[in-house]
């Protein structure tokens, strides 16, 4: 696969995220075609708080009229940006924001998408193609290692206290 055979091509606008936990959150996707031909799906996610990260569920295979899910395996990707270069590190599809939809087919684990090549080119063809990945990705960047968590005191209030972030699985 070069990146000559790859088209992406924008789907849905990003949405306003959850109203109780995540304004901020966005849920774009794309399409990608290789050599002219449906190849793939993806989401996309990200927040511009505490995460620093976007994650990309990408979902290969046979996307013609009469597909179904059995033609098709997904793996999750989250991105992370420093001093102008992205690494993408996978983690198990089954943990992703998206693995209740169906139609992605089988969900991978992080260990079966290191072993498929594939999967990583497409994240850096979405990010190189999705001008919507790039800006979350740049945004992102800038974001705390640190992030917020909930800490009891005695008088039964919470306060918010600042918590180790947890790396990105590799």
């Amino acid at each position: 696969m070069t990146a000559a055979d790859i088209t992406i091509e924008l789907g849905s606008a990003p949405s306003g995220g959850c109203p109780c936990c995540d304004p901020e959150a966005c849920f774009p996707q794309g399409y990608v075609s290789k050599a002219g031909r449906p190849h793939a799906i993806y989401f996309a996610d990200w927040d511009f708080g505490a995460s620093g990260y976007v994650e990309l569920l990408i979902s290969v295979g046979n996307w013609e009229k009469d597909s179904t899910p059995a033609d098709r395996r997904a793996a999750a990707f989250r991105g992370r940006s420093a001093d102008g270069v992205t690494r993408w590190t996978g983690f198990d599809a089954g943990q992703s924001l998206w693995r209740d939809v169906g139609m992605v087919g089988r969900l991978l684990t992080g260990e079966e998408a290191a072993r498929e090549p594939e999967f990583r080119q497409l994240a850096e063809a979405i990010e190189a193609g999705d001008p919507r990945v790039q800006i979350a990705l740049a945004e992102t960047a800038g974001t705390s290692n640190t992030m917020l968590r909930p800490v009891h005191r005695g008088g039964g209030s919470f306060v918010a206290q600042a918590a180790p972030k947890e790396p990105a699985p590799d």
